[in-house]
């Protein structure tokens, strides 16, 4: 197996964290959102990159908004500098 994005790690643990502050057992609520629980446990671990499909069913079983589950762009990746503009100038009539 190749070695995973970090952000897919960070977004487990955080599905983790909530599920767990709910006090609500794996198997359940993997049922609840119609996952299988063995695809699920794989989800909190990081092992699976998820789809933005399932990403919502977590986050609704969460009672979330999906971005509450990511983490900042800036703890994952070295953002370019800002582009420029490449539209044409328009000329002063």
């Amino acid at each position: 197996m190749r070695d995973q994005h970090p952000s897919i790690f960070s977004v487990g643990r955080a599905i983790r964290a909530r599920r767990e502050g709910m006090k609500i057992s794996q198997e359940d609520f993997a049922a609840e959102i119609g996952l299988d629980r063995a695809y699920y446990s794989h989800v909190e671990r990081g092992k699976y990159n998820i789809t933005l499909v399932v990403l919502f069913r977590i986050a609704a079983g969460l009672r979330c908004e999906p971005s509450e589950l990511m983490p900042p762009l800036t703890e994952l990746v070295e953002l370019p500098p800002p582009m420029r503009s490449r539209g044409r100038r328009s000329k002063a009539t």
